[in-house]
């Protein structure tokens, strides 16, 4: 009977061993999720419907494109943008099921999604992703002349720098499997376009804008300047 009992030992020693190694590299996960770099690679396949705005476009003419049969009224200027998702070097392999996003444009609408898609991560490898996105003008009328002007500059803009504006603000949120997930919380990182060739990604929780706020009036009256009060003259 005693021989029974230690003849379970190995088995019971292996399966805590291993549930020890996994508790461990779950807090290894986590860093790494924490610490994914995420860089743009520029703006590609830049168009309105049908019509690709060419890289050269100098000026737009809407009733060029309305004689041409583009009706513009609705329409987003859909683009491409190639992502580039890094870990670190020393980083664990893990594998994502997709990613929720989000993407400030100055001058468009705040557009943001979800996307269904496995990708692996591998330690110091770059995992390349193409995110399509949809952008409108930032106006309350999606019709008319002003809202063609507005999305003809947009286009033409994001196809002759070919990247994301300055200002522009990228979110990625990795999504874990439903095992993982219950474990670990997904950070989100946020990609932020200061200048043409300058962005910078940092882990944590998208943050909003400041809003302008008016400067507070003074209301109260200044005080009164002193009077000078005449001496009176020696005797």
């Amino acid at each position: 009977m005693t021989q029974g009992k230690f003849r379970y030992r190995p088995a019971l020693l292996m399966a805590a061993t291993l549930s020890l190694a996994g508790c461990l590299a779950l807090p290894q996960a986590s860093f790494m999720l924490g610490r994914l770099a995420l860089q743009s690679m520029g703006v590609e396949n830049v168009r309105i419907g049908r019509w690709a705005v060419p890289i050269d476009a100098l000026t737009l003419e809407p009733t060029a494109l309305a004689r041409a049969g583009l009706d513009m009224a609705g329409m987003p200027v859909s683009l491409e943008l190639p992502l580039s998702l890094t870990p670190p070097d020393a980083a664990p392999d893990i594998n994502l099921t997709g990613y929720a996003w989000q993407l400030v444009v100055p001058g468009a609408e705040p557009v943001s999604g979800d996307v269904d898609e496995p990708i692996a991560l591998r330690g110091g490898e770059p995992a390349t992703l193409r995110l399509p996105v949809d952008l409108f003008p930032e106006t309350s009328i999606r019709e008319g002349a002003p809202y063609n002007q507005k999305l003809l500059a947009l286009a033409q803009r994001l196809a002759n720098q070919q990247q994301l504006p300055a200002g522009s603000t990228l979110s990625l949120t990795p999504r874990l499997d439903s095992d993982m997930a219950r474990l670990i919380p997904a950070p989100t990182i946020t990609l932020d376009i200061s200048g043409p060739a300058e962005q910078t990604s940092a882990p944590g929780l998208p943050t909003l804008p400041n809003k302008a706020v008016a400067p507070i009036e003074d209301t109260t009256s200044p005080p009164a300047p002193p009077t000078n009060r005449p001496q009176p003259s020696e005797m």
